[in-house]
């Protein structure tokens, strides 16, 4: 009888190289080796970023040194893995950074969110979730600037005030059901989500605000995103998907040989690089399955007419991973392609009083 431990020996050794390197696993990413580097001068430079600036300065320094670092993991991921930036992986990690950075610039991060039909993307649009629940907060914070003492009853301004509240708690979660309705809300970290909407409000009740919206619309009287279909009520949100987060496709071309960052006020250009002769797929852990269906496509219909034109379909990815240049671009000169801005992203951060 033939021994099959041969075989079982190759997988294990296959599984011991995978890498886990922050959400992505560094065999799928163009450069593999310098990602893995990138992301550890990251750490390095975030301990020489708080033992160097934060002494006596407290948790707001350490904030902006985290800031700092996530914004190089960004760059490390569009450098030396850059056919991944239209990923799950990467609008997760994008998702690390706008939420650890005090006032991001949504339209400054490199191919964030990632257009419609892009190849290699994720099956649910995870950029545009985060980007309305950013705006959500931004609009909440101004509800209070809606009520007017000298024009307005007591009632009026009450039932304002509420309804604008409302809206802004639905609004942390409502994305999530008009970008991704498919998904299974645990994928995200969001299942059971609507029993703790607005614990730590004082005084409020989620479950009231289905009173307290009546009659209002959240993106047209208040200017809450919108972009976000419906802002539901208690009790209103669709049943959740099922389906888990993957990747469609895969990106064997750089979106852009060049992305530029605005950090600190400043531009730092980062290149993308591959030191590999062929492109992994990209796929990484997050399967392709055989129906290429977006997450975020509220039919249930397999919608397999776009996909069928991707470059990352399975025919094509072979051919265009042949293809692919052994080195497709020139490292910026002066500035160090692994922590590209870091120093800049420090200075420019880190405005303390």
């Amino acid at each position: 009888m033939r021994s099959n431990l041969p075989i079982f020996a190759l997988a294990a050794a296959q599984l011991a190289v995978a890498k886990q390197v922050g959400y992505f696993q560094s065999e799928s990413c163009a450069a593999p080796s310098d990602f893995e580097s990138c992301y550890d001068e990251a750490d390095e430079g975030l301990a020489d970023c708080i033992n160097e600036n934060c002494d006596a300065l407290g948790v707001d320094c350490h904030n902006a040194c985290e800031c700092a670092k996530q914004v190089a993991y960004t760059q490390c991921a569009v450098s030396y893995c850059w056919n991944m930036v239209h990923s799950c992986e990467y609008q997760l990690q994008v998702g690390d950074q706008v939420n650890s950075c005090l006032n991001p610039d949504l339209d400054a991060i490199p191919f964030w969110p990632p257009p419609d039909h892009a190849n290699g993307r994720c099956n649910c649009k995870i950029g545009e979730i985060i980007k309305a629940q950013v705006l959500v907060n931004e609009v909440l914070e101004g509800c209070s600037d809606l009520v007017d003492p000298f024009a307005q009853s007591i009632d009026q301004m009450q039932a304002i005030g509420n309804a604008c509240l409302c809206c802004g708690v639905t609004g942390f979660l409502s994305p999530f059901y008009s970008f991704c309705p498919r998904l299974a809300p645990a994928e995200l970290g969001l299942q059971g989500a609507e029993s703790v909407l607005g614990q730590g409000i004082p005084d409020f009740e989620w479950t009231q605000c289905g009173s307290w919206m009546s009659g209002y619309d959240c993106a047209g009287d208040f200017g809450f995103p919108a972009s976000v279909e419906t802002y539901y009520g208690p009790g209103e949100f669709p049943k959740d998907g099922t389906e888990t987060l993957r990747n469609i496709g895969a990106l064997t071309t750089p979106a852009s040989p060049t992305a530029t960052f605005i950090v600190g006020n400043e531009q730092v250009l980062v290149t993308a690089v591959s030191t590999d002769a062929a492109v992994p797929t990209g796929a990484s852990d997050i399967a392709e399955t055989t129906n290429g269906s977006d997450s975020s496509d509220s039919s249930d219909s397999s919608d397999t007419s776009d996909d069928s034109s991707q470059s990352g379909s399975d025919d094509e990815q072979g051919a265009n991973n042949d293809q692919t240049p052994k080195d497709l671009a020139i490292r910026q000169a002066g500035i160090s392609p692994k922590l590209a801005g870091f120093a800049v992203a420090v200075a420019g951060l880190l405005v303390l009083e």
